[in-house]
């Protein structure tokens, strides 16, 4: 079989290969959650009658095969700071449990800092990139826990379990980690089973968790500790604030009121679903011009490009609009896809990507549309724009509003953050006081539902043609 890592595996009970390898704790990609329709999975396996190439999550082993993948562990991505096994009772958890990762946070209340920070998968993204996908797989993701990362990185540097972890996370995370099943956020009219507006606490697996208030039905702990962070419940002026993530939030509003929504936005911005895509890994594409009638690239640590991340993909889609290599329909011009990188594999962007891409800024910008409709204000009133969430504390401004994901400001006004839901944890942890400022702020939050919004398809179908706001 080559090179590579192999791993014997021994069939059960009908399961797919993907299922037994992510049990062993080996991830293999699966963006579609194992509907067979991305291709990520593929892998080569050997059994008794040879070796062939299959898609893991189609192939359900009847007898012991080899496997042989580029397999990563479920776990760490990147690590900050290695701190030391010396804790103390100053020391608490922050917890930031996105839909792709996971960003826990040790902070001393002490010395009033963090002391070490680390990020890692979330394992229930065998089941899918997207929170319909951790909904539909229900009672599977039992098996996936999201306790054992957070008990080794506070045995790791010494957090006591006495204490609360101060947890913030969209509401299907909440769900799981408040031991409720969010089948109800499925299905029409999308209702939580936890209560909004209020912190919320519960136990499990030995550890206490406290989480900041919800804000919706899909705008979750994350969205509050990134308010919270930000500073827009404080001041007089108009603020926008994006989360530009598979579930894309969005919140517009002053320290009088809020108005907040959350939109589909899917995976696309951050590399999932492409052919090429991934996560912002090395030799991931990060970043692109267009010089001399060919895409230029800057790949994540150097070398030669192997996919295509977020920020990447937007700087593809805006300097191909730009050079008129993509008309604003979304039309690939003169070719049949946009090679973006040269490799031992081409790295590009093919038609049905564009259209992906698309429709994910056409959920984020018409979510705008619809709150400065709903505020009664034009786009150029608003004066900050945070933007935060995997893909957008790496983006390019000047792309976004080229194509229109974002309004057309002066770029002083748009400030990137890398993650404001951690940092508004953090904070949360390590002054209480701001729990109740949270809850104080959240009753001045209004939930807009787009799926029932009268302005929402009109603004939805503007917002797909990539071109600027005017």
């Amino acid at each position: 079989m080559g090179d590579g890592l192999r791993v014997t595996v021994v069939p059960r009970g009908g399961s797919s290969l993907r299922e037994l390898l992510h049990d062993a704790g080996l991830r293999l990609p699966s963006d579609c959650g194992g509907a067979g329709t991305c291709g990520k999975c593929r892998i080569q396996v050997l059994d008794a009658e040879g070796e062939c190439s299959v898609l893991a999550c189609q192939y359900a082993p009847t007898a012991p095969v080899v496997v042989r993948a580029e397999i990563g562990p479920i776990g760490q991505i990147r690590r900050i700071g290695r701190g030391t096994r010396t804790g103390t009772a100053a020391l608490r958890l922050a917890a930031d449990i996105g839909t792709t990762t996971i960003s826990l946070a040790a902070v001393d209340r002490v010395r009033r800092r963090v002391v070490a920070r680390r990020e890692t998968l979330n394992p229930q993204m065998v089941f899918g990139t997207d929170v319909m996908s951790r909904i539909a797989a229900g009672t599977k993701l039992r098996r996936t826990r999201l306790e054992p990362e957070m008990l080794w990185f506070m045995d790791e540097y010494g957090v006591s379990r006495k204490h609360p972890i101060l947890t913030v996370g969209n509401t299907v995370m909440a769900h799981f980690l408040m031991g409720r099943a969010p089948a109800s956020l499925g299905e029409f009219p999308y209702q939580s089973r936890l209560a909004y507006g209020k912190r919320l606490s519960h136990r499990r697996s030995g550890l206490w968790f406290e989480m900041l208030p919800l804000l919706g039905s899909f705008v979750g702990s994350d969205c509050t500790a990134a308010i919270l962070a930000s500073g827009m419940y404080r001041t007089p002026r108009l603020s926008l604030l994006v989360d530009a993530g598979t579930n894309g939030e969005v919140v517009l509003g002053n320290r009088k009121r809020m108005l907040v929504t959350s939109t589909a936005a899917g995976p696309a911005f951050e590399g999932a679903t492409l052919e090429c895509g991934s996560l912002a890994q090395a030799g991931a594409v990060k970043a692109v011009r267009h010089e001399d009638d060919r895409f230029i690239p800057e790949v994540v640590g150097g070398g030669e490009a192997k996919s295509i991340c977020g920020s990447g993909v937007l700087d593809a889609v805006a300097e191909a609009v730009r050079v008129g290599k993509v008309d604003a329909s979304g039309r690939v011009l003169g070719c049949a896809r946009l090679e973006v990188g040269q490799g031992p594999k081409p790295v590009f962007m093919s038609q049905a990507d564009l259209r992906e891409v698309q429709l994910a800024k056409g959920a984020i910008a018409a979510a705008i549309r619809v709150l400065l409709a709903e505020w009664g204000a034009s786009a150029g009133e608003v004066e900050r724009v945070h933007v935060t969430g995997r893909f957008g504390s790496s983006m390019n401004p000047r792309s976004a509003t080229r194509i229109g994901l974002l309004p057309s400001l002066p770029l002083a006004r748009v400030k990137r953050h890398t993650n404001l839901a951690l940092l508004g944890a953090v904070r949360a942890a390590l002054d209480p006081a701001l729990i109740d400022e949270a809850e104080r702020f959240a009753a001045n939050c209004r939930e807009v539902m787009l799926s029932s919004h009268p302005q929402f398809e009109h603004s939805f179908i503007t917002s797909l043609q990539l071109v600027p706001w005017h």
